[in-house]
């Protein structure tokens, strides 16, 4: 079922680009209220009980001054797999109850930036301004890259862009089926679209108002017949009883329907998360086990699985991987140095 919020507020400065008469005209009926910027309505929603669910039921139309495009944050002491964000969208419609987007916002209204034919044109003059520089570019650190597609029609103005760029490739993140849009357009190449993914027990318990598993690879699949590459993230993997081997169903699932000549990528990332979030999930997602793992602090401040732990996963699944895609490119996702030796695993997106 697609978003609709029960207000909208307006930002003065947003009330005449093309792109918020578009989304007001798909969102007739639902209340509006202008205001000259959303600073006190932030503080108020900070104050509620559940701010991160109050700020989900309402959307504010805002403009971006010059933050949309930038590296992604690399933890000291992690790899860096040489990827920048395009924020086009802040915080997210669905309810996975590990979203570090919970803690990590410091706004918890669900945002969407309406001025994107001027954040586009920032970006094309950033990259024709760095010709030798390659490009990897993506929508779903801050937001989930298609959820909100019918809504804000963001892949029209993004995949024509990315399809004339010749240093730069757009990477759509999500775990929605929103792809409806995708259909119409050419990306000549320079557009993947790639799916979060989780065993199907996860998918079931933490992963609220998402798209099923098999929904996920369908629609994949789909998508490789309009003419884009794919990709995975088994981001986060959770360790339970039995879910390396439910794991690795999934990587059979997905490869029984995917040829691994349509893959850009495949990523592993265990769970991770900052110490303020567990009290969070605790608060949000009574019934979930998450919060209870047995958690070190990492050198980047955050909750993880021990180290030991993360590596033995990483190289059964790589090993995995290499059994059904020999041929498919691999990363790890905020780990250091040590854990990608010692996953057997390259760093093919060094800069």
């Amino acid at each position: 079922m697609n978003y609709r919020p029960q207000k909208i507020y307006l930002e003065k400065a947003a009330r005449n680009s093309p792109g918020t008469g578009r989304i007001l005209s798909r969102l007739a009926g639902v209340p509006v209220e202008e205001i000259e910027n959303a600073r006190s309505l932030i503080e108020t929603l900070r104050r509620k009980p559940d701010p991160v669910g109050e700020g989900k039921r309402a959307l504010l139309l805002a403009v971006d001054r010059g933050r949309a495009f930038k590296p992604f944050p690399t933890p000291e002491g992690t790899l860096s797999c040489n990827f920048y964000s395009l924020h086009l969208v802040e915080g997210c419609d669905l309810e996975c109850s590990y979203c570090i987007l919970q803690a990590y916002l410091t706004n918890p209204l669900l945002t969407v930036y309406v001025n994107v034919e001027e954040i586009l044109e920032g970006l094309e003059s950033h990259l024709k301004s760095n010709p030798n520089q390659s490009f990897r570019i993506g929508t779903g650190q801050l937001a989930d890259s298609l959820s909100l597609d019918p809504l804000t029609a963001h892949s029209e103005s993004l995949v024509p862009f990315f399809a004339r760029q010749e240093n730069a490739v757009l990477e759509f993140k999500t775990k929605s089926i929103n792809v409806e849009r995708l259909k119409a357009l050419d990306p000549h190449g320079r557009v993947i679209v790639s799916w979060s993914m989780n065993t199907h027990r996860i998918q079931r318990e933490e992963e609220h108002k998402c798209s099923s598993i098999e929904e996920r690879i369908e629609t994949a699949r789909q998508c490789i017949e309009w003419g884009y590459r794919v990709g995975f993230h088994f981001d986060p993997l959770i360790d339970y009883e039995g879910a390396l081997e439910e794991y690795e169903e999934v990587m059979e699932e997905i490869f029984s329907e995917i040829p691994q000549e349509k893959v850009a990528w495949v990523s592993f990332g265990t769970l991770r998360f900052m110490p303020e979030l567990k009290a969070i999930m605790e608060k949000r997602f009574p019934k979930s086990t998450l919060p209870y793992g047995e958690w070190v602090r990492g050198t980047d401040s955050k909750l993880r699985y021990l180290k030991e732990r993360r590596i033995e996963m990483y190289s059964r699944l790589l090993g995995k991987l290499q059994v059904l895609a020999p041929g498919v490119r691999t990363y790890l996702c905020m780990e250091t140095e040590e854990v990608w030796n010692r996953s057997s695993i390259v760093n093919q997106f060094s800069a």
